[in-house]
């Protein structure tokens, strides 16, 4: 159990590490990785769409595959050329993965509560801002993708940062229970009287 928490544990900060580092990226360049992403995506769907038609070209599969690769290839290279287009979807999908993080902070948060913490309220409250942090890169509220780039870049190295907290407090209280359950081994002496 303890070597399985161990291995879950540290997976969460490499995350987390993860997590910081694209955040400290998207802060320093936002408007040059956007632009990246919707070219990786672009060629992502040029190649699939590539795909689909030599498969209808070589094994002769039906008309929808065709179809479906060549809306694949025109939507990759439609994105390759105009990235600014696509460029407003990358918000929305950050904003995702901060819920989806944000859940599993609640998650531990309420872990650790179980265990006996008495920080729990703190972890809570930061999975909320987590999760406030997804709602707000998901609505774009700021207009300018730049802007909205760095906020999101923010929300990431604070995602990391609360995460790497989350992380310790619960595996802190978790230790904090696992010693009061185990039972102390004592050996027994005889004495002479």
């Amino acid at each position: 159990m303890k070597e399985l928490f161990k291995k879950v544990r540290i997976a969460a900060y490499l995350s987390a590490v993860l997590t910081i580092a694209l955040g400290v990226v998207l802060i320093a360049w936002p408007m040059e990785v956007t632009g990246l992403i919707c070219r990786i995506l672009g060629a992502i769907l040029v190649v699939m769409g590539a795909v689909y038609i030599f498969g209808y070209v070589m094994e002769g599969r039906s008309i929808l595959t065709v179809t479906g690769g060549l809306l694949f290839l025109l939507l990759g290279v439609w994105i390759i050329i105009t990235p600014e287009s696509i460029v407003a979807l990358v918000p929305i999908v950050i904003g995702v993965i901060l819920l989806v993080h944000s859940l599993k902070d609640f998650q531990m948060a309420s872990e650790a509560k179980k265990c006996g913490s008495e920080r729990w309220m703190i972890l809570f409250f930061l999975a909320l801002l987590n999760c406030a942090f997804g709602v707000i890169c998901i609505c774009d509220s700021f207009g300018v993708i730049s802007v909205a780039v760095r906020v999101l870049g923010i929300a990431l190295v604070y995602d990391g940062i609360s995460n790497m907290l989350i992380i310790y407090h619960t595996a802190m209280a978790i230790k904090y229970a696992a010693d009061k359950l185990e039972p102390i081994d004592v050996e027994a002496h005889e004495t002479d009287l």
